[in-house]
C-alpha cells in the first residue's frame, strides 16, 4: 500500500499493481484504510497501457471514445484539478454499466494547454465541439468504479 496524490492536495490508499512497468500499472483504492474491499482502479500515468476498458485505452484519440460511446458526450473544462473528466456520456454505451455493475470514468488531457475557451471550473464541452476537436486530447486516465454493494 502507498499514499497516491489525489485531488486538491489530498492523499489517498492504494495497493499499485506492476509499479515499475507503467504499461501495465494499475492502482487499485480501498473503500476504507483497512484496505477491506476495494473501491475501484485506475489505469494513468502511461502514454500507453495493455489495459483498456470498453475498447478504450490510456492514449485513445477524443474521437475513439466519441465511437465507443457512440455519440457525443460532455467534458468537464480543462486546466483545474477535476478538468477534462467525462462529466455525461450522454446516454451511450459508456453510460452503461459494466459487468457486475461497475461504472467507467475517463479523462482526457494534452501536455500542451488548453485554449481559454475549453478551460476552468464550471466549464461544460460537448465532445464534438469544434475548438476541442481540434485542440485534440487523448485518453490520460480510466477508471473503473466498483459498485458499493
Amino acid at each position: 500500500m502507498q499514499d497516491l496524490p489525489g485531488a486538491e492536495g489530498e492523499k489517498y490508499r492504494a495497493l499499485v499493481l506492476f509499479p515499475k512497468t507503467m504499461d501495465r500499472r494499475i492502482e487499485i483504492a480501498f473503500s476504507d484504510d483497512k484496505a477491506g474491499r476495494a473501491s475501484g482502479l485506475t489505469l494513468r500515468d502511461a502514454k500507453t497501457s495493455r489495459w483498456s476498458v470498453g475498447g478504450i485505452t490510456l492514449g485513445s484519440s477524443l474521437a475513439e471514445v466519441q465511437k465507443a460511446n457512440g455519440k457525443p458526450f460532455l467534458v468537464s473544462g480543462f486546466e483545474w484539478d477535476y478538468g477534462g473528466f467525462v462529466t455525461d456520456w450522454k446516454g451511450g454505451a459508456l453510460s452503461r454499466p459494466l459487468q457486475d455493475g461497475c461504472t467507467v470514468t475517463i479523462r482526457l488531457g494534452k501536455k500542451a494547454g488548453a485554449p481559454r475557451s475549453l478551460s476552468g471550473d464550471g466549464v461544460k464541452i460537448a465532445s464534438d465541439n469544434t475548438t476541442l476537436v481540434k485542440w485534440a486530447p487523448v485518453v490520460t486516465e480510466i477508471g473503473v468504479n466498483f459498485p458499493d454493494e
